[in-house]
């Protein structure tokens, strides 16, 4: 409120030194011209101060015209005093022409404003649509590949059953399932972000075993890590920790999937927990490309990617979400990240 303030009269300082500007320009021109020519410099003070400062400001340049032409250029000069019954004349119109421009001008500088305003909503709407468009085709792409998969897989079973041997059905069933679970976590992730959304997130804390949370997600991601090498280091003594389980098992799945997705096929894979005072951090830590310095604040907000690893498949939901849950528990999670050596996304969660 005290800044407003402070601005506000600013330009009102700023109108009365563009005034005395003005006054200062007719003393070097006012022996070629008579007073009431000199009126034009104060009228275009006026027109100066609307445009810039506003109504405000723009009537107050107009009073303090009047009172500086009087004062300056009216005989006898440097007083109040008006022999000529015409200068009243003039005062009058100086004051009625300069707050009619004011009026005019703000109008027209409000216009401008509104104008620009409605561009700016204009131009917002669209890249809302665009991005919508966007987000409604990498959804649709994400959801139609598994179904793709599992179809084709299914249909080969029925179609060929007889023709296959057991191994090649063996396989067949892997894929489907494989790809129904992937299905499953999409469509999950997009339950949750609308429940963390409408508020609707409802927890059910009870205490848990760390390593159990860890073991559940490593079992939903099972044929995607079964080429991995997984470095556990959790303590045997941990205290159980009060949390919702399927919650942070799905914030686990969604950080153990990035790691997989953003690392080299052969490299590890660590996880490890501790106790840090009244809390419990976990720490998820892949060997893959890391993540641009510039990007880690944006990394948590809904569909954002970044834009070096278009071709991984993804919605952008899954750190977002990861965030929600975790923060629904009153804990916070980072990420720490070193580009070409990996990143490490730590999760803090309160014990009480």
């Amino acid at each position: 409120m005290k800044i407003r303030i402070e601005k506000a009269l600013w330009r009102y300082v700023k109108s009365l030194g563009l005034v005395a500007f003005m006054s200062l320009m007719g003393e070097f021109v006012q022996r070629r011209l008579e007073p009431t020519n000199l009126v034009m410099l104060y009228l275009l003070a006026v027109v100066v101060a609307a445009s810039l400062w506003g109504r405000g400001p723009a009537i107050f340049t107009s009073i303090v015209s009047v009172i500086a032409f009087a004062f300056w250029f009216i005989p006898p000069r440097f007083t109040f005093t008006v022999d000529d019954a015409q200068y009243i004349l003039t005062f009058i119109g100086l004051l009625i022409v300069g707050i009619v421009i004011s009026e005019l001008t703000t109008k027209t500088r409000k216009r401008a404003i509104e104008a620009e305003r409605r561009e700016a909503q204009i131009e917002l709407l669209k890249a809302k649509e665009r991005l919508q468009a966007a987000i409604l085709n990498s959804i649709s792409h994400d959801l139609r590949t598994p179904l793709v998969s599992i179809t084709g897989a299914l249909s080969s079973i029925l179609d060929d059953g007889k023709h296959l041997d057991k191994d090649a059905e063996i396989e067949l069933i892997k894929t489907a399932y494989n790809e129904s679970s992937r299905l499953n976590r999409i469509v999950g992730n997009l339950l949750d972000m609308t429940r963390i959304e409408a508020g609707a997130l409802n927890l059910s804390c009870q205490p848990c075993e760390i390593i159990d949370v860890v073991g559940v997600s490593l079992e939903e991601l099972k044929q995607d890590l079964e080429d991995r090498d997984i470095h556990i280091d959790i303590p045997k003594d941990l205290p159980d920790v009060p949390i919702d389980f399927s919650l942070i098992t799905r914030v686990l799945t969604n950080l153990l999937d990035n790691a997989v997705k953003y690392s080299p096929p052969d490299s590890s894979l660590y996880i490890s927990a501790r106790k840090v005072g009244d809390n419990l951090q976990i720490a998820i830590r892949d060997e893959g490309l890391g993540i641009p310095r510039e990007d880690i604040p944006k990394v948590f907000n809904k569909f954002y990617r970044v834009e070096r690893v278009k071709k991984i498949q993804g919605i952008g939901l899954g750190l977002s979400i990861c965030k929600g849950i975790v923060e629904a528990h009153k804990g916070k999670i980072w990420i720490d990240s070193i580009e070409n050596k990996g990143t490490t996304v730590t999760i803090e969660l309160p014990f009480q």
